[in-house]
């Protein structure tokens, strides 16, 4: 194998594997969008179970002053019926002062009922706003869990197909080129594989010594950059990164270099 068709293997070597990481990032993201909507979702249905609560406590405090507002406007008949056959002034003023009472704490239990008559009123109307809301969330769940797993399986069918292409690419490779690349690949944006001219790596800019500049133009093996460890590859000419020439064949294609 030449060199040209060494770098080009190389080539789509980083390409397969740049996208393989471009879908396992998508894998990896798109339940985060789930995550977010079901955060929400849980704040809403921790608000509207405080609301709830508070509802009911409500309709407790209510029940309880209507009870007593009946017992109160029960012992006011029975003090009118009492008047009715009472002999003596101070019998009339006792059951006046007990009458007044009667009727002071009446206003007060009225006064308290319409207060949280008002308050469950705007709680009422509250908890069916975020009964709304929360289906509505619910159901954008459920919509969104239906494309995520959409999504999820058309980009299982992509890494299926990308991982048989590399397999087939790279079924004689090195186990320790296949690792090394991976990582230079994943680490350095996709860019695993540079040129060198004017004496320096095209990937990091370091200046190389010109005996290893003389290696890599050689092409009896694979070069890794000492600074930056990308694949190291000599332009001939300066504009077309594939002209290569004069070179011997190369049998020890993706030889790893420790």
């Amino acid at each position: 194998m030449n060199v040209n068709e060494t770098y080009d293997q190389i080539l789509e070597y980083q390409s397969i594997l740049t996208e393989k990481f471009k879908l396992e990032e998508k894998i990896e993201e798109l339940p985060k969008i789930l995550s977010s909507k079901n955060e929400i979702l849980n704040k809403l249905k921790k608000s509207y179970l405080n609301k709830h609560t508070q509802f009911k406590k409500l309709e407790e405090s209510i029940y309880a002053n209507q009870r007593k507002m009946g017992e109160l406007n029960l012992q006011q008949k029975n003090i009118e019926e009492k008047t009715k056959v009472i002999k003596s002034h101070r019998e009339y003023e006792a059951l006046d002062k007990e009458k007044t009472y009667s009727i002071q704490k009446e206003e007060e239990y009225k006064f308290q009922l319409l207060q949280d008559q008002r308050v469950i009123e705007d709680l009422r109307s509250a908890l069916e706003k975020d009964e709304i809301s929360i289906k509505q969330h619910e159901d954008e769940i459920t919509k969104e869990q239906e494309r995520v797993n959409g999504e999820l399986d058309k980009i299982k069918d992509e890494l299926d197909k990308l991982n048989a292409k590399e397999e087939e690419l790279i079924q004689h490779v090195d186990e320790g080129f296949k690792y090394k690349f991976e990582k230079i690949v994943k680490n350095k944006d996709g860019k695993g594989i540079v040129t060198v001219s004017k004496g320096h790596c095209n990937g990091c800019h370091l200046i190389l010594p010109p005996e290893f500049i003389n290696e890599i133009r050689s092409g009896n093996k694979i070069q890794f950059c000492p600074n930056c460890s990308r694949i190291l590859f000599y332009n001939e000419g300066d504009e077309d990164i594939f002209n290569i020439e004069d070179f011997e064949d190369n049998d020890d294609f993706f030889e790893s270099e420790e």
